[in-house]
């Protein structure tokens, strides 16, 4: 279960998630530029803890690492993004969700045109440390005689 944290704000107790959510649309900018702008109140309540890079999990268990621009109190994913993008064939009007699990580390599910979430391409090799996880996974089980 997520912990949480509670804020006076208003006159009203707040209910905070320690893992918040956020969505983004692709656009056509986010097309032209090749990154992606994190939204401006996401970055003034959690920007503080963000650091480059950031790892983007997505279900299939592929997990990207993606460098964080910072100017001017705001953040894009940049470096990274565009191999991101291509590899889940982003388009505009698609909708990404993410959670936020702290320490740059997000979970992201991607849903189409139709508002459904997509099917991940299979990948044996991803574009970051989850294959290298894997391997030190498989060379551990080799080690102890189990699998």
């Amino acid at each position: 279960m997520a912990s949480s944290s509670h804020q006076q704000g208003n006159s009203h107790l707040k209910f905070i998630s320690s893992s918040p959510y956020s969505l983004k649309i692709i656009l056509q900018d986010t097309i032209q530029n090749g990154k992606l702008g994190i939204p401006r109140k996401f970055v003034k309540n959690h920007g503080n803890s963000m650091s480059s890079p950031a790892m983007l999990s997505v279900p299939s268990g592929a997990v990207w690492k993606v460098e964080l621009t910072k100017s001017d109190g705001k953040i894009w994913l940049e470096n990274g993004w565009l191999e991101f993008s291509n590899h889940y064939s982003l388009d505009i009007g698609h909708l990404l969700v993410f959670r936020y699990d702290g320490n740059s580390n997000f979970r992201v599910i991607i849903f189409d045109k139709s508002a459904s979430e997509i099917q991940y391409p299979y990948t044996s090799n991803n574009h970051s440390r989850s294959s290298e996880i894997l391997k030190l996974n498989i060379n551990e089980s080799k080690d102890d005689g189990s699998i």
